[in-house]
């Protein structure tokens, strides 16, 4: 199969700055209503997420609200163990924390998706065997620090459309899988072919159940 996967992106996102609150509120009496839709299509699902921690001072004001944030992802951790899915997770300001709580729970696949934590604390989930997915934001963030340190074995690509674009404050799209593409064959110093054939079979090792929607 020849073209980029791109494993993280809202394609059917719209501005929510005018509703977050009320999208976040709401969003926290999902789990329970989601969980027996999940079991109905449990053999049709790819993965579980996005979930994950938000430490950032916009969603968290004490130790509290961090506690809560870790129950909820251990609950969701523990469905997609029992599911067998991996995990698609964000962890904003709490890349150390978030990947502590995985290991701790016996999670075996996740995708780890735009990480801002220290290219060591990465490490630790290289060798729990998790995959970083890089967003075209790349070319203007510290996360070239992390791919020169992360195996091209655990690097997948993302755009988090319409996050993350190569410019701020412009939309981003999927057509800007390239750009990921792109910089790290400049970074790792091998050819785009190479990070396309790569990341492409990351992504069906990581998520195995695409291999029958993907047209060779």
């Amino acid at each position: 199969m020849l073209g980029f996967v791109d494993c993280h992106c809202h394609i059917s996102a719209r501005d929510f700055d005018k509703d977050i609150e009320e999208v976040i509120d709401s969003s926290k009496q999902d789990l329970d209503a989601a969980l027996p839709i999940i079991e109905k299509y449990k053999d049709h699902l790819v993965a579980i997420g996005e979930v994950g921690l938000d430490f950032t001072p916009r969603y968290v004001s004490s130790d509290a609200d961090k506690d809560r944030q870790r129950q909820v992802l251990v609950r969701q951790a523990q469905i997609a163990k029992e599911l067998d899915l991996p995990l698609n997770v964000h962890s904003r300001s709490a890349g150390r924390p978030t990947i502590h709580l995985l290991k701790e729970q016996g999670v075996e696949k996740a995708l780890l998706h735009a990480f801002d934590g220290k290219p060591s604390v990465a490490m630790e989930g290289v060798k729990a065997g998790y995959f970083f997915s890089i967003p075209p934001s790349i070319v203007r963030s510290e996360q070239q620090k992390l791919v020169k340190q992360l195996p091209l074995e655990n690097i997948c690509l993302e755009t988090d459309s319409p996050a993350l674009g190569p410019e701020k404050q412009v939309r981003n799209e999927p057509k800007n899988i390239c750009i990921s593409a792109e910089y790290i064959s400049k970074i790792k110093g091998v050819s785009l072919q190479t990070v396309m054939e790569v990341t492409t079979q990351n992504a069906l090792r990581l998520f195995p159940k695409l291999k029958s929607a993907i047209r060779p």
